[in-house]
């Protein structure tokens, strides 16, 4: 080939990989955090039956925070929140019609000292459903200033490992296990998954982090039954330390000496440094629950209630966020094209105790740059659902979030697995009522959506 021929030729390869690169989908992402704390004295508390008084103040606020993601046309919404359960119809059919978001994921925390909705000892009539009704006003307006905030988006990804809670069910002679709500002891009583999931958000225009969405599996109820405080537990101390020091600036202002010019001059550079910074939008950190049903924490209040005896559950979040940070300055970026896909369905299942009853599990698969891929899951699941999905989804980064909505159906409270199921406990022959084998089907369907988006089935039968 003749050299005059080889320069256009190299010219229009790389004219069209430039014009190919134009061409592929941006991601874009938005953040909102927006306060859900309810009235501070008189709320009901959810989580323990037994529990009869209402809260007596707040020792930590429980907030909402979204994230909205964008890429070829596409929005969908992951908003945590500290609180039990969200089942919400509403929320996700005003995101898609006021703002084009298509999935809307409820990501709860499951704490277990905020507001009990369905509770009857509301101070004022309608309390529940008022309080409802605010908290839902206050997820939308979340999801509202997300998608009016937009940036070009960049998602990278690490994981770390801390083992902070144990398996609450213990094995007997018998055969059959029953339920140790406390392990002062710190003894491994059965499986956990010590993994921390992270999934860091940075605007690409100013390279800097706007959200670190941590996955972690593990019961928030550090505080115990008999605390009347509002508070989101563990996973709001973890997130609060995370957001801190990821806030806090590296530059700080130094003493400028007279008699050494060059001195000042750093000086007044530090100090500015110091102001930039300041000015920078803050990182939101946003904790996603897992198939937490089967798993306690080490850190449980033996005297909740009692003056000063409400240090453990910060303990235990700082352990966490020290974990978290640690992976923060691991995380390495996707390099795969920007695209989002997701599946939602509703499975249903029979009433474990009843003919005719049913249980709606309403679920959601999301595949986020062929790489991310979570199985989002109502009720509170056992951890086996959480590692079986880790191990046969075919993507690079499994995310299990459990406790998570994506509409109003009913709540389908603990789903086991088939061998919980036949060992007993709490959670696995009482205080469930889905049929056995319900846990498995849940999880193949969301592995089911996983390789059904990657287009790894065929049509027809192979070799035709």
């Amino acid at each position: 080939m003749r050299k005059g021929i080889i320069v256009p030729l190299v010219v229009s390869l790389l004219l069209l990989g430039f014009v190919e690169g134009s061409l592929a989908a941006q991601m874009r992402a938005g953040v909102a955090k927006v306060d859900i704390t309810p009235p501070e004295k008189g709320t009901p508390l959810s989580g323990y039956a037994a529990r009869t008084s209402g809260s007596i103040g707040v020792l930590d606020p429980l907030y909402a925070k979204a994230l909205v993601l964008e890429c070829d046309g596409k929005q969908m919404a992951l908003v945590t929140l500290d609180i039990i359960s969200f089942p919400s119809e509403r929320v996700p059919k005003e995101a898609e019609q006021r703002f084009g978001v298509g999935l809307v994921l409820l990501v709860a925390s499951h704490t277990h000292f905020g507001p009990n909705f369905r509770s009857k000892r509301w101070p004022e009539p309608d309390g529940g459903e008022k309080t409802f009704r605010w908290t839902e006003d206050r997820v939308i307006e979340a999801i509202e200033k997300a998608t009016h905030n937009m940036f070009p988006a960049r998602l990278s990804l690490a994981k770390g490992e801390i083992t902070l809670g144990y398996h609450r069910l213990k094995m007997q002679p018998n055969g059959r296990r029953k339920p140790l709500f406390q392990n002062p002891d710190h003894l491994p009583y059965g499986p956990v998954d010590p993994t921390v999931s992270l999934i860091r958000v940075e605007n690409t225009d100013d390279e800097t982090t706007r959200a670190l969405l941590v996955g972690y599996a593990c019961h928030p109820v550090c505080l115990a039954s008999r605390c009347l405080l509002i508070s989101a537990d563990y996973p709001g101390a973890m997130m609060a330390k995370v957001e801190a020091d990821v806030r806090r600036p590296k530059a700080a202002t130094k003493e400028v000496r007279k008699e050494r010019p060059e001195a000042r001059k750093r000086s007044v550079q530090s100090a500015e440094n110091l102001k930039e910074e300041n000015l920078k939008p803050p990182a939101l950190c946003m904790f996603v629950q897992g198939g937490a049903g089967s798993v306690n924490p080490y850190f449980i209040e033996e005297k909740s209630g009692q003056p000063g005896a409400t240090t453990l559950h910060k303990h235990m979040g700082e352990l966490l966020a020290d974990e978290v940070l640690l992976a923060v300055g691991k995380s390495q970026p996707i390099t795969a094209p920007n695209e989002i896909q997701w599946r939602k369905k509703t499975l249903t299942f029979a009433d474990r105790w009843s003919t005719t009853g049913t249980v709606p599990v309403e679920m959601a698969t999301v595949l986020i740059n062929r790489t991310i891929g979570i199985a989002a899951v109502p009720g509170e699941t056992f951890l086996s659902l959480q590692t079986t999905f880790k191990r046969d989804a075919p993507v690079d980064f499994p995310l299990f979030a459990g406790y998570t909505t994506s509409g109003g159906a009913e709540w389908p409270s603990y789903i086991p697995d088939i061998r919980a199921a036949a060992e007993g406990g709490y959670g696995a022959d009482y205080q469930t009522h889905i049929e056995v084998g319900a846990a498995e089907r849940i999880v193949n369907q969301a592995v089911i959506d996983l390789f059904s988006m990657k287009g790894m089935f065929s049509d027809k039968p192979a070799g035709k």
